[in-house]
């Protein structure tokens, strides 16, 4: 078995943002060249909560009758923020108080010199940030974000959230409080936000109407034989999938046959740490001691077909996957050209279903998809702010993978388009290098601790990627 192997590497200090963000949203244009009032929330997440939480505000602002548009730091335009009327912006902080790599050329803009105290002066703003108070430069990036707006002449419609891993309820426990403050603060801003007021919300089953992407399944008797490399079969299935996480870099650098799995802790040990030693097998990749690899993990095939199983997939079926409607229209196009893939292979590189917990917004769809009425009203609650603290403790606490709460609720039938939207995606893992290229050359080693921990209902969990690793042996990897 090949072990898939992605360089890692920083955002180019030149990569400006460079698309621009249009607001348009079809037909006339309003008279005397008024835009329809829109909210805009940017985001900037490294490990998908950031957008987690903005896509939850621009839902929370929807069902209030206020429109928004969720956008990643990095795909915003940045020199046309001062023509914006209202921007909430939600960041993550991560390690010691480093920003997500999607937002360092946004910043980067914001920090020009000549951009002056009043560049921002017509923009309202609020900011949520995601951190872990566990850190000394907790919510950092949050913090520092707030203050440059404010210098740069940008009005604050509210004080900043600041979200905290280490609360019972996790982020959400600060994020929820402070959108009733928000709304609240907009409505008393300009009332024509909300036309029914901040707190008559849309009903449920009048939002949830259809996923974000589409699926096209392909006959396979009509699909051209064709011979594919393992490199080429990732590139497709990873390239296709809407976790923005992998847009940039779908195809692997190399792959690695692992040659040593030795164990370094002493039997008995309650650690279980190794180290592993890897042999390049398509390409060489250039890297220095203390570099970082990232691995690209194997989930457990009965897992899998479980999955598979349970969610009434036909594994052999070939499809592509594309937007089910956008401004930007270049993705349904290349839709069309794409190669199909297999759906099981599509979900075993894409789809992290046996270690990634659900966000929120997963219950809420599965809601929707009860046929069971206590099932239903057990995930509406879980969806609810009242069933916070119950839906933290269930699932993030128990790292409840998706398989885990599917079988929870055999009533539900989720369709696979929102199955690909909201199982989270399948992420490379970064491990240290612990070798030089001087002394092994056209290898790379690794010093890895086995992660395994007890939960507080005392299931035992283990980490997808480091566990994999040592069940692998030079043989087999």
């Amino acid at each position: 078995m090949d072990i898939f192997g992605f360089e890692s590497n920083g955002s180019d200090a030149s990569d400006i943002p460079k698309r621009r963000y249009s607001q348009s949203t079809g037909g006339e244009v309003a008279a005397m060249g008024e835009k329809p009032r829109k909210l805009l929330v940017l985001y900037a997440s490294q490990t998908g909560n950031a957008l987690d939480a903005a896509e939850r505000i621009g839902r929370e602002a929807e069902r209030r009758g206020f429109p928004a548009s969720i956008v990643s730091t990095d795909e915003f335009d940045a020199s046309s923020l001062p023509y914006e009327e209202a921007v909430v912006f939600v960041v993550s902080t991560t390690g010691q108080g480093d920003s997500p790599d999607s937002f360092k050329a946004f910043w980067r803009f914001l920090l020009q010199r000549n951009l002056g105290n009043y560049w921002l002066q017509q923009v309202r703003y609020a900011v949520f940030g995601l951190g872990d108070s566990g850190y000394h430069k907790y919510n950092f990036v949050a913090k520092k974000l707030d203050k440059r707006l404010s210098d740069l002449g940008a009005t604050s419609i509210i004080e900043k959230g600041l979200g905290d891993d280490q609360h019972p309820s996790g982020y959400e426990g600060t994020l929820d409080p402070w959108m009733l403050s928000l709304w609240s603060t907009l409505y008393q801003i300009n009332p024509k936000y909300f036309p029914k007021g901040p707190y008559v919300k849309i009903p449920q089953d009048e939002v949830i109407d259809q996923p974000k992407y589409r699926i096209l399944y392909h006959k396979q008797e009509k699909l051209e034989p064709k011979l594919l490399t393992e490199s080429d079969i990732i590139q497709r299935a990873r390239g296709m999938s809407p976790g923005k996480l992998f847009k940039d870099k779908s195809k692997p650098d190399c792959f690695l046959k692992m040659t040593r799995n030795e164990v370094l802790t002493k039997a008995g040990s309650t650690k279980d740490v190794r180290h592993f030693e890897f042999q390049f097998v398509s390409s060489n990749i250039e890297y220095e001691v203390g570099d970082v690899v990232e691995l690209l993990p194997s989930q457990n095939p009965s897992a899998i077909d479980a999955f598979i199983e349970r969610c009434d997939l036909d594994p052999e079926s070939f499809i592509t996957i594309g937007l089910r409607e956008t401004e930007n229209s270049s993705f349904n196009e290349e839709m069309i050209t794409q190669l199909p893939i297999k759906l099981k292979t599509f979900v075993e590189l894409t789809m992290d279903v046996t270690s990634a917990s659900p966000r929120r917004y997963f219950f809420e769809v599965m809601s929707f998809y009860a046929t069971a009425e206590h099932e239903k009203e057990r995930l509406q609650y879980f969806a609810s702010p009242e069933g916070r603290d119950d839906l933290y403790n269930y699932n993030q606490k128990e790292r409840r993978s998706i398989l885990e709460v599917l079988e929870d609720f055999p009533s539900v039938q989720i369709p696979f388009e929102w199955l690909v939207q909201l199982v989270p995606p399948l992420k490379p893992r970064a491990f240290s290098i612990s070798s030089s290229p001087l002394a092994h050359p056209a290898q790379v080693h690794l010093t890895v601790s086995i992660v395994s921990w007890i939960t507080p209902y005392k299931r035992t969990r283990k980490g997808l990627c480091s566990s994999w690793l040592a069940s692998l042996t030079p043989e087999q990897g």
